[in-house]
């Protein structure tokens, strides 16, 4: 077997991560558990003018962050807080449809085996978006819901250094 230069060249396999268990938080209430999550911080690309030259180079310009996860569907409180939004700005009440409940999602890795754990925050969330239905042949139905988030941060994090573990916490 060849060998690797680096710090995470032929890591075992205890070292790959496998599992996550999310929360979701608010106002200090869980407000349910999630059984998958996938998120997305992209970065606008610029493409600036390279004066005289027959090329471009590209700057950083605006964040988007977007993701979704997936819950098994126990009752309906996710559907009801965007319906109730959005029945708010259908009736004109300002109050209601000044703001959508925002929530923050908490991503746990902790595998057995695994080096440490590795768990991020990702605070105001909003959902804009609800789906319904059910099926026959579903023995469990699993709703996937898309939500936008503000900002991200790591409680607890770690990466392989050439100096062995480095744990990053906020």
């Amino acid at each position: 077997m060849p060998v690797y230069t680096g710090p995470t060249a032929n890591l075992p396999g205890r070292a790959r991560r496998s599992g996550r268990a999310m929360t979701v938080w608010s106002d200090g209430r869980m407000l349910g558990e999630v059984i998958a999550c996938e998120w997305n911080v992209n970065i606008e690309q610029i493409p600036v003018v390279i004066s005289g030259q027959w090329r471009t180079e590209q700057k950083p310009g605006g964040e988007e962050r977007a993701g979704t996860f997936r819950m098994q569907d126990v009752h309906d409180k996710w559907q009801l807080m965007v319906w109730r939004f959005v029945r708010a700005r259908r009736d004109g009440d300002r109050s209601l449809s000044a703001s959508l409940p925002e929530f923050s999602l908490v991503t746990k890795l902790d595998d057995v085996g695994a080096p440490d754990q590795t768990r991020w925050q990702l605070d105001g969330c909003t959902l804009f978006e609800y789906s319904g239905g059910g099926s026959q042949e579903d023995s469990l139905i699993v709703r996937e819901i898309p939500f936008s988030f503000r900002d991200e941060k790591p409680l607890h994090a770690f990466e392989y250094g050439d100096s062995g573990l480095i744990i990053t916490e906020a």
